[in-house]
């Protein structure tokens, strides 16, 4: 096995398992209520989805979903035992709900009479005595979720780190429906549509798998510098004009779209993916390419951006001499833009830290793509990295992960 695979098996990235195993593992009652929110289409349906299943899964007594509406706490759903405060406003300042929002925290109260960030008054009136909740959206939040119970205790570990996972889901649908939503509006508007549809799509993909930190930002550019380069030194000059590399450099954030369908705990296993696993992770993508053909049917009508989007998300995986995934495509049958993604997203994740792996220097990573070239690389476009690799190691420093 060469080093390229020898690094990289446990990625999904580049080793290919077996083909035909078999996948049949029932969906657990959390990815039943993942899946449901990725297919929401609205918030009612989304706050729906937690009523109804949040307070079984956490253990709770009580469940509220809560909105942030410039400084104020808006209780828009709740599902409880008695009621709380649904279709009621807070301050922010004045609700725990907007202390998790304010500082971005999750919060766990043992005894909410012993907390001087509870309004007490408003508690009195209702069972709860005890509580966890969740910012919906870490970085910038947009609401939050509640779990509470009418007995005094410790909420279980188990509880918080499911309402965590659902605070997740839910925020990422709550991108979905945005972008839906940016979609109907923006019809008469093209190009601002098509930005809206990158940044709202890639940050589904970041959400879910935040390790990747700026991994899309990066392989924007390096897809520039390569597709720049391969037209300067006369290869593929016709098809690489300026509008093509324009288009292929606002395509390449989708690549790993379809990453939002792959299940938690083999997105972000920290180890080597068994072959079942394996097998789940290599439908991302096919899953980009439905999400992003459902966003161009949405849009009512194709365009050279939608086919480039899809053709990268669909064939990065591909590999020169047919060893690659989904279709075993070989040499040129794989689209230019799935070959200029598929150096891009290798050579990043090679010099990059992941959950699985530790980064490699960048010579060893160039060693290592020289090494693919002829089997998992277009040679002519390896030939290219290899002059221009010092423009990837910049880039790479340029845009390099938060710590």
């Amino acid at each position: 096995m060469s080093e390229l695979s020898d690094l990289l098996s446990v990625s999904s990235d580049l080793e290919a398992f077996p083909k035909d195993v078999p996948y049949d593992v029932p969906l657990t009652d959390l990815e039943e209520l993942a899946l449901d929110l990725s297919m929401a289409r609205g918030m009612d349906e989304i706050m729906a989805v937690v009523r109804q299943s949040a307070r079984a899964l956490v253990g709770a007594d009580g469940i509220t979903f809560v909105l942030r509406e410039g400084d104020k706490c808006y209780y828009a759903d709740e599902d409880a035992i008695a009621p709380l405060w649904k279709g009621q406003r807070f301050p922010l300042e004045a609700c725990i709900s907007g202390w998790a929002m304010n500082h971005r925290e999750v919060v766990v109260i043992e005894d909410i009479y012993a907390d001087d960030r509870i309004p007490h008054a408003a508690y009195r009136p209702t069972f709860v005595r005890s509580l966890v909740m969740v910012p919906v959206r870490r970085d910038d939040p947009i609401g939050a979720i509640g779990a509470y119970w009418a007995t005094q205790q410790r909420p279980p570990e188990e509880s918080v780190t499911i309402l965590k996972r659902i605070a997740n889901s839910a925020a990422v649908a709550m991108t979905n429906v945005a972008l839906f939503n940016a979609l109907l509006a923006a019809k008469e508007e093209a190009v601002q549509a098509k930005d809206a549809i990158i940044l709202a799509m890639a940050s589904l993909a970041e959400t879910r798998d935040n390790e990747t930190g700026n991994h899309i930002r990066r392989t924007q550019h390096y897809i520039r510098a390569l597709a720049e380069a391969l037209r300067e030194r006369g290869l593929h000059a016709a098809e690489l004009d300026d509008q093509m590399i324009e288009l292929l450099c606002k395509s390449a954030p989708l690549h790993d779209i379809g990453k939002v369908g792959i299940p938690d705990r083999i997105l972000l296993k920290p180890g080597r993916l068994d072959t079942d696993e394996f097998t789940v992770m290599k439908t991302h993508a096919e899953l980009g390419l439905r999400a992003i053909a459902e966003a161009e049917r949405h849009m009512g009508g194709s365009s050279l951006f939608f086919s480039l989007a899809k053709e990268i998300a669909h064939t990065h995986h591909e590999k020169w001499d047919g060893s690659g995934y989904p279709r075993g495509l070989k040499g040129e049958a794989i689209p230019l833009s799935g070959r200029l993604m598929a150096i891009a997203d290798v050579y990043d994740a090679l010099v990059s830290e992941r959950v699985y792996k530790s980064a490699i220097p960048h010579d060893q990573a160039v060693a290592i793509m020289a090494d693919g070239r002829g089997r998992h690389f277009d040679p002519a476009l390896t030939d290219v990295f290899i002059e221009i690799a010092p423009s990837f190691a910049s880039i790479h420093r340029e845009f390099a992960d938060r710590s």
